[in-house]
């Protein structure tokens, strides 16, 4: 009886080795599939964390430019005097136009480096508000930053 069980136990892993054709297969290539897309969410993770990194360094580079020339602006700003008349007395006021730095090369003049932006638009008024606004008019047109600083503040 012991030769009886043994050919029946043989038969019994001979069936479940042939049962278990192919199935190593398509266990690899589903864990490749399930790999694939994991790698690629790591991708775009890596991918948005370099955007964020090239838009804070834009962000910096146009303030330190803008508060470069700001300052720059308050050292050479011409002093104007303004009269007005209060109660039969005429009263003199100062203040600071900045008008001599009004440019339709602002952009130049605040020297800015933008990494794979461009500035849209740059303003100098003649009370000393600097606004620049700059994007990235190939990849993401509708994306926009701002930035305004007052050189009259004080």
């Amino acid at each position: 009886m012991k030769k009886y069980s043994n050919s029946i136990l043989r038969s019994n892993k001979t069936l479940n080795k042939f049962s278990q054709h192919g199935s190593t297969l398509i266990e690899a290539v589903v864990a490749i599939f399930i790999m694939s897309f994991g790698i690629l969410a790591l991708m775009l993770a890596q991918i948005n964390s370099v955007n964020v990194s090239i838009n804070s360094a834009n962000q910096s580079e146009v303030t330190r430019a803008v508060q470069n020339y700001v300052e720059e602006m308050r050292a050479k700003a011409k002093i104007s005097l303004k009269e007005t008349t209060i109660n039969n007395s005429t009263i003199l006021t100062s203040f600071k136009n900045y008008s001599d730095f009004q440019s339709t090369n602002c952009a130049a003049n605040l020297n800015l480096n933008l990494i794979n932006d461009e500035v849209t638009s740059c303003t100098i008024t003649s009370d000393g508000l600097i606004t620049v606004q700059w994007g990235d008019k190939v990849a993401n047109p509708d994306q926009s930053y701002t930035y305004k600083l007052q050189a009259g503040q004080e």
